[in-house]
């Protein structure tokens, strides 16, 4: 009797002569009689290490507030501390022979990043998505798909693919979820601005906005993007829709690098002003790149674009006149998209996919 009572104590010993928090496996956590087998995601899993065995995975997961259940494979030891715990239909799970799933006993499903429950669901906030709200959007669209379905309008955080750190982006949670790259209403709003600021981003209470080169050069580089461009005039809207948009980065000033005019999609009275302009670096009033001596096209736009040998036939980031009976000055310092006649009222560019 006292052999089999030191067999049954002995791993609880090994865990305090490893400094590891001492806990009864049976007390502590629980192993959940359905989806046997069945592992969290990795989406909802934080940390992988090597445990020794299920009791030395339980304990380290006893030492954290965050982890609410692991999962243990018995042939490499792998032991996983997840933030998430199995549903009970095992949705959220895959099959892994030779695993085992323990939950803590009292665990209730939490939500990360400020997350609020709602109904056993999680409601996110300020750009981060998922189950817990583990994650950051990559893109409006994202997070349209995630959980931003409201038609919410305004500023989240979001990370592209690759990305070294998140961004702040425009959203208009409709439609599929646009990520707003230039939006400009108010004429008392300048957007001739510094390198520093069309390579940042900035952005107005009143939401006319940039959301910077930086931003796009990584939005556009982690998946094929529509660069949609609404000019309203009058009475409609004026519609020019470019397809694989892609810039590079700051070592090429931001060049640009693909936009295909979709002519289907698109308001067939406005040029096609991109084509020609592929191959040219951003230009700003401080950092002139169009490499023209005597041309200096920023300066003479009042604005930051991409310019080639003879500036561009549009430039959507002048300055909104918003003239009487709406007909353009015909200075090249305002919004104007070539051949239109007519001055822009506003101006709105996003990204779609």
């Amino acid at each position: 009797m006292l052999k089999i009572k030191l067999l049954q104590t002995l791993p609880f010993l090994y865990c305090c002569f490893q400094n590891i928090i001492c806990h009864s496996l049976n007390e502590d956590f629980v192993r959940p009689a359905f989806c046997d087998h069945q592992v969290l995601t990795s989406l909802e899993s934080y940390l992988n290490l090597e445990a020794r065995s299920v009791l030395h995975c339980t304990a380290r997961c006893s030492l954290d507030n965050k982890c609410l259940s692991v999962s243990f494979m018995k042939t490499d030891r792998n032991c996983f501390l997840n933030f998430g715990l199995l549903a009970n239909d095992c949705g959220n799970g895959v099959t892994l022979a030779g695993s085992v799933y323990y939950k803590k006993k009292h665990a209730v499903k939490k939500c990360l990043n400020n997350g609020t429950l709602v109904n056993n669901d999680c409601v996110c906030y300020g750009g981060y998505v998922g189950t817990y709200c583990e994650r950051l959007m990559t893109d409006c669209s994202d997070g349209f798909r995630e959980m931003y379905q409201d038609g919410n309008f305004g500023l989240y955080e979001a990370l592209p693919p690759g990305a070294p750190r998140s961004f702040k982006v425009m959203c208009r949670m409709e439609w599929g979820g646009r990520t707003m790259v230039l939006l400009h209403f108010n004429p008392l709003k300048t957007m001739n601005r510094t390198w520093s600021e069309y390579r940042d981003g900035f952005t107005d209470y009143d939401y006319d906005s940039w959301v910077g080169l930086e931003t796009v050069y990584w939005l556009s580089r982690s998946k094929s993007l529509d660069l949609i461009i609404e000019l309203k005039l009058a009475n409609e809207y004026s519609k020019i829709v470019y397809e694989n948009f892609e810039i590079g980065d700051s070592s090429t000033n931001y060049r640009l690098l693909s936009a295909e005019l979709n002519k289907d999609r698109s308001d067939l009275t406005v040029a096609d002003c991109l084509s020609d302009l592929i191959g040219s670096s951003f230009s700003s009033y401080d950092m002139d790149n169009n490499q023209v001596p005597g041309l200096d096209c920023p300066r003479r736009f009042g604005s930051g674009w991409w310019y080639n040998g003879a500036c561009a036939q549009c430039n959507p980031t002048g300055n909104l006149h918003s003239p009487p009976g709406g007909t353009r000055f015909g200075v090249e310092g305002e919004i104007f998209w070539e051949p239109l006649v007519w001055s822009p009222e506003g101006i709105t560019v996003f990204f779609y996919n």
